[in-house]
């Protein structure tokens, strides 16, 4: 899949090279952490391939919070943790062991950032921490891993 998405891309011009990263990382299960290295792939300049990667992950991250919070609100099931799918019992594990901090920064191994926003609002945290937190990993990775794929790309080369 990622295979095909690169190739697409590559066929475009330059401008909406960029766009579609951004895009990329607007959506879920793709996210910075491969917006950022499809980036890379294509040669792309790396500073603005990963701001473009990293600011479509927290658009899409901040607005889930600020929709999460407003249908929890409405509904007012303060105490709920839904259960959606094996994913988000996964990440509501994790949330439980390790809080918001390693929830958040385990978000792309327990599936997305998203599911674990999700645990977050539901499990009545503050949305300055899930945003600080969400941002803090969501650079975290999206760097790593542009920086781990462009680096590797250059030990092999050389």
């Amino acid at each position: 899949m990622v295979e095909e998405i690169l190739y697409r891309i590559k066929e475009m011009e330059l401008m909406y090279q960029f766009m579609m990263i951004f895009v990329i990382g607007f959506i879920p299960f793709l996210e910075a952490h491969v917006a950022v290295p499809l980036g890379v792939l294509l040669k792309l300049p790396f500073i603005l391939t990963t701001f473009l990667g990293i600011g479509g992950n927290i658009i899409s991250v901040l607005l889930l919070v600020l929709i999460v919070t407003l249908i929890k609100d409405k509904l007012n099931q303060h105490d709920r943790y839904p259960s959606i799918n094996r994913r988000f019992a996964k990440a509501r594990h994790y949330f439980d062991k390790y809080g918001v901090p390693g929830l958040a920064l385990l978000g792309p191994i327990v599936g997305t950032n998203h599911i674990s926003t999700l645990v977050s609002v539901a499990a009545g945290v503050r949305k300055e921490n899930i945003v600080l937190w969400q941002v803090i990993s969501i650079s975290i990775w999206g760097i790593g891993s542009g920086l781990f794929l462009f680096y590797g790309i250059a030990a092999y080369q050389w």
